[in-house]
């Protein structure tokens, strides 16, 4: 991982400020907003149990970074390495307040 981001660190690729920021919105508010109503839908016609910690492991998951597998695929192809790093970089940069802040409003909602 450490090598991937410091590929993205050095600036060699060209990702416009708006597509970093589109991933970052989509994947810190859209992304945890959409799951947050599919879960309280869920436990609301009863396909989950109403258990506490098993709804807040399902929310954290819609908040948490991107996998490491799409750093992985772009390797593999030797397709969009450079730009994938970047975005990981920033993504990464973001995702202990966006996790952090998520965790307290799912924590917030469950109680």
């Amino acid at each position: 991982m450490g090598g991937n981001l410091i590929t993205g660190l050095r600036g060699t690729a060209s990702v416009p400020p708006s597509v970093i920021a589109g991933v970052v919105l989509v994947r810190f508010v859209l992304l945890p907003l959409v799951g947050t109503a599919l879960v309280k839908a869920a436990v609301r016609y009863g396909v989950i149990r109403p258990d506490p910690l098993y709804q807040f492991v399902l929310l954290l998951q819609y908040a948490v970074p991107p996998a490491m597998n799409i750093g992985t695929i772009t390797q593999l192809f030797g397709v969009g390495e450079s730009e994938c790093s970047v975005i990981f970089v920033w993504v990464y940069a973001l995702a202990s307040v966006a996790v952090t802040m998520w965790s307290a409003f799912f924590m917030w909602t469950l109680s």
